[in-house]
């Protein structure tokens, strides 16, 4: 059994393979990345939530300047924010598609659930043009199903990504963590299907010349 991949070399395997869709990922390699991301965002979450309190109770007491600067810490978050989704947007789909296979899954229900989060946002950007205070009825339907569908849909997720890994080697390429081990009992299995056919050929040989002498 291989060694464990361990919380530093969750990080670097991340942006090595930043656009690696095709091997596969270990439940170790998936979390360890997931808190990373938590280690990375909270704190500018924090300050992002600082500043918004900052600006409100600013520009409620007419304290304009407290006020700027909560709006500038909330802009700043804000750009880092979005920088730091954006520079990681690509090698977390491929870590998210790698978990899959890693489990013996293709990349299909990965690719679906990119094309709903795709469509519904589209259709949440529609409404909140068409009908941004939800009188419609039909709207707040539509809004209450999309979001149970990211609830199954997350539930989901979590459970295939909570997974063991697939312990045989997978058209995907071999289990990192269960790999060496399948390696070797196949190795042992060889070997001693090897001299079990040695052993007969042996037989088979003593008795072929034990015969020959009796013919004589």
């Amino acid at each position: 059994m291989e060694r464990k991949i361990g919380f530093a070399q969750a990080l670097k395997l991340f942006w090595k393979q930043y656009v690696n869709f095709k091997g596969r990922a270990r439940r170790s390699e998936y979390w360890f990345m997931a808190l990373w991301h938590l280690i990375f965002m909270l704190p500018l979450v924090i300050f992002y939530v600082i500043g918004l309190i900052v600006m409100i109770s600013g520009f409620a007491t007419e304290s304009n300047g407290v006020g700027v600067l909560g709006l500038i810490v909330m802009l700043i978050t804000g750009i880092l924010l979005i920088v730091y989704n954006l520079a990681t947007l690509i090698p977390n789909y491929a870590l998210y598609i790698r978990r899959f296979h890693d489990t013996g899954r293709s990349m299909l229900i990965p690719l679906i659930f990119l094309g709903v989060y795709i469509v519904t946002y589209i259709i949440f950007v529609v409404f909140n043009f068409t009908d941004p205070f939800y009188d419609n009825a039909s709207t707040i339907i539509m809004s209450i199903l999309m979001y149970l569908l990211y609830l199954g849909m997350g539930i989901y997720n979590l459970v295939i990504c909570c997974l063991d890994s697939e312990r045989k080697t997978n058209k995907y390429g071999q289990s990192h963590k269960y790999g060496s081990f399948y390696q070797s009992e196949h190795s042992k299995g060889n070997d001693d299907t090897y001299s079990q056919n040695h052993i007969i050929a042996e037989d088979s040989n003593s008795e072929q010349h034990l015969n020959e002498r009796d013919d004589k």
